[in-house]
């Protein structure tokens, strides 16, 4: 396919197709990504000039716009995607990677923008899309409204989510879906962390959070998304914060930039965890890496604005 595009340059089905090659032939150990921003390259030329085309949007694939949208702070950019997404009354092609979309693209957007009570009312749209087919992809949007549950003091909602991940984890362990149970056990550890934490028991509340970030570490990222709803590091950055330990806030922070960079949330927890650790050097060079990501902010965040206000001291 790319000697097809070499020869034919102008051909934009020739760049789709060798686009769709370098997708399905990426290596899963390369973390780099080479293959996908290659295709990504060629597919948003074309996208520029054929924003309808059926192929260029599907291999770009929508989970992956609202999730890239809510890391620049385009929170309205995200939510016309969102927008799209529930439009949607009918699937033509039921499979778990549509599924996974339509459970992600909705949590994505209340849980980057703390909105914990909607993400407590979470429920799976359409309601004609065969779910019961698909537990990975439901899996997503019940961690969702779990983590949601426990923020917002729900603790009937968030055993009832609890309960539902255990159920969804045994499903598709029977089903021989091993990294998908995995996925749905980690989901509930983190859940179980913040219902912990919500009745004041941090030990137990760390210990969960620990167990569920190094489970996370120990396992690749599948294709199907761009990264978890919410990196377990990054919860457990943020709940260290909550208990008062800057300092190690930091290094989880950091851990997770390792493997998830460029998170709105996780440059925003490392800014200030820092600046509460009295390291105002990396608390200016986070808030500055957060402001620099936001250059096509449409909203204003809090944290964004928090980051400016510092810079502008500092």
């Amino acid at each position: 396919m790319e000697q097809v595009l070499l020869r034919y340059p102008e051909d934009r089905e020739a760049a789709v197709f060798y686009a769709l090659a370098l997708n399905i032939t990426m290596l899963p150990t390369d973390k780099t990504y080479a293959n996908q921003l290659k295709a990504a390259g060629l597919l948003e030329k074309v996208f520029a000039e054929q924003p309808n085309h059926p192929g260029v949007a599907h291999y770009l694939a929508m989970d992956y716009l609202a999730y890239a949208y809510l890391q620049g702070g385009q929170d309205l950019a995200a939510r016309r995607v969102l927008d799209e997404a529930r439009a949607i009354q009918k699937i033509n092609f039921e499979h778990f990677v549509t599924g996974y979309a339509l459970a992600a693209i909705p949590a994505r957007v209340v849980l980057e923008q703390r909105r914990w009570a909607d993400a407590a009312s979470l429920t799976l749209s359409p309601s004609e899309f065969p779910w019961g087919r698909f537990p990975q992809s439901e899996a997503v949007l019940v961690f969702a409204r779990a983590l949601g549950a426990a923020r917002s003091g729900d603790a009937v909602g968030v055993r009832r989510d609890i309960a539902r991940l255990e159920a969804l984890r045994d499903v598709l362990t029977a089903a021989k879906q091993g990294y998908w149970a995995e996925q749905a056990e980690i989901q509930r550890q983190v859940a179980s962390a913040w219902l912990a934490r919500a009745g004041g028991k941090n030990e137990e509340a760390l210990r969960l959070m620990r167990a569920a970030a190094d489970r996370e570490d120990a396992t690749e990222k599948h294709p199907v998304t761009p990264g978890p709803i919410v990196p377990a590091r990054e919860l457990l950055g943020e709940m260290l914060l909550e208990l008062g330990n800057p300092g190690q806030a930091l290094k989880e922070f950091e851990a997770s930039h390792r493997v998830e960079p460029n998170r709105f949330k996780g440059l925003y927890g490392a800014a200030k965890a820092a600046e509460l650790a009295g390291d105002l050097g990396k608390a200016k060079a986070y808030y500055g890496q957060l402001v620099a990501l936001c250059a096509r902010a449409d909203t204003e965040r809090p944290e964004l604005g928090e980051a400016r206000a510092f810079l502008a001291k500092n």
